[in-house]
């Protein structure tokens, strides 16, 4: 018997797990471990679109048998039924829970002799330690051939088995909700997205994607859909080589693509170095943010720090399980060099609250804009700026701040400056309907600068970096000039 596992894999298109144990009687299994919904990354809606996602496969004939329960009792019970089994199964380069997930399967496994074959579900490499030649493997993987399914009659639809690992009647119920506000997953909302981004979109993407607003509609909206494996990066990729001649803007459709390989690049840094779930990247900031500030960090989950923009931001994520990128690192930049915060104490929030959170992207962007790799661009995003280059009119703050939406908009973007008198005019009494700014941008701005620059320039930081640069960069040959 093949069982195949389903992890963040939910397609039937472009799946070589499948795919091959399909070509043999099957079993398609997903599991819904307590062990995840209890770490401290995980939140509900994640579990609310991987069930979505199946339920999605299931109206198209396509059988996938839920359990709940940890994986490792759930293969002993499997092996108990099927004394004959090979476990076929995409890698995953997710959090430490995963991996020593994975390693103890993997342990059980092979003293039951059972044979678990594990395919590379992106481009990314298992046991690759230095980024020669990672460009050329990466482009080998999105050209290479999308195999295709195109039969069903080999994967099994009874097994009574998973009767017994029933979820609990609250959380089968749970599953079962429906927020508007965020996507739906499933296979074929993903190819619709992605058709839609093509036909409609990519014309204007590359000039709406830093903006709230444009963002919205003009990206692809397709990064939750990568993540729990709706569609693959080479099926994206491929769709887009297809439709270049089609596209007037190359510009747009260029920088999407490359973003295609950014999104493997990352999640190969968590690959390579796992550590980077909870160490600094570059250990000479080590020394850096020690104490936490429950008050400061409460405020920014909470959308409560008095800058509009990020509070904006912290409110729309919660509630609709997206941000596009430079709101990402703006909040992300606020939290850690604004309020001084470590970025530790702020990966969980938005791991829980991005409905397409992606270990490997995720801890490699946050410690990037924490400035702790050593190796990137320090950038502090200042709010004030943002909100007034990027939400120019205030159609988004006004949106998720609605406590501001009848003020004039360039107090909306700055409340702090209403004098008494605006106060009175405008029915608005800063501190009690809004919050006061919670600390000087301008102050904290420059101690973070002095702060992360020394320790950057520092020779300790320099050596650290020649061993992240080899691990997690390509080298490049630099030509004297006139040779």
């Amino acid at each position: 018997m093949n069982i195949v596992w389903l992890k963040r894999d939910l397609r039937t298109q472009d799946h070589l797990p499948l795919f091959n144990a399909s070509k043999e009687k099957c079993l398609v299994i997903y599991i819904f471990e307590p062990s995840v919904s209890n770490n401290y990354d995980f939140d509900l809606r994640h579990w609310r679109f991987v069930y979505q996602s199946l339920k999605d496969l299931e109206t198209r004939g396509f059988a996938v048998h839920k359990f709940y329960g940890e994986a490792i009792d759930v293969f002993k019970r499997l092996k108990v039924i099927y004394p004959m089994i090979s476990v076929f199964s995409h890698r995953e380069t997710g959090n430490d829970l995963s991996f020593q997930r994975d390693l103890a399967l993997k342990s059980f496994l092979k003293k039951e002799s059972v044979k678990w074959l594990e395919y590379t579900p992106y481009g990314v490499m298992r046991g690759l330690q230095q980024r020669d030649g990672w460009d050329h493997y990466w482009m080998r993987y999105v050209k290479g051939e999308a195999v295709k399914l195109t039969s069903f009659s080999n994967i099994l639809f009874n097994l009574d088995l998973q009767n017994e690992f029933l979820p609990p009647v609250e959380l089968q119920l749970a599953l079962k909700e429906v927020n508007p506000l965020m996507l739906f997953g499933g296979e074929s909302k993903g190819s619709q997205y992605l058709n839609d981004f093509l036909n409609l979109k990519i014309e204007k993407y590359w000039g709406s994607i830093s903006y709230p607003e444009k963002s919205l509609y003009y990206c692809s909206r397709l990064s939750s859909y990568i993540s729990w494996g709706n569609i693959s990066i080479r099926q994206i990729y491929q769709a887009c080589e297809a439709k270049r001649d089609d596209v007037r803007n190359k510009i747009s459709l260029d920088q999407y693509m490359v973003r295609l390989k950014w999104h493997c690049h990352f999640i190969q840094n968590l690959e390579t170095e796992p550590g980077i779930e909870f160490k600094n990247v570059n250990p000479a900031f080590n020394g850096i943010r020690k104490k936490k500030n429950k008050k400061y960090i409460k405020a920014w989950k909470d959308g409560m720090t008095g800058y509009p923009l990020i509070d904006a931001a912290m409110r729309c994520v919660q509630e609709s399980g997206y941000l596009n990128f430079r709101l990402r690192a703006t909040v992300v930049s606020f939290l850690t060099h604004t309020l001084w915060q470590p970025w530790q104490a702020g990966t969980g929030h938005l791991a829980r609250a991005f409905l397409d959170y992606e270990p490997g992207i995720h801890f490699s962007q946050f410690q990037m804009q924490a400035g702790t790799t050593g190796i990137n661009t320090l950038r502090i995003y200042n709010p004030v700026k943002q909100s007034k280059e990027k939400d120019k009119n205030a159609i988004f703050i006004k949106k998720w701040v609605p406590e501001l939406k009848d003020l004039p908009v360039k107090f909306i973007h700055e409340p702090w400056l209403l004098s008494s008198m605006d106060q009175m005019l405008y029915n608005f009494n800063l501190g009690l309907d809004y919050p006061k700014p919670i600390v000087d941008f301008e102050k904290e701005h420059r101690y973070a600068r002095e702060q992360l620059w020394g320790i950057k320039n520092s020779n300790d930081s320099r050596v650290q970096s020649r061993d992240i640069i080899r691990k997690h960069a390509k080298k490049t040959n630099k030509k004297r000039k006139g040779k």
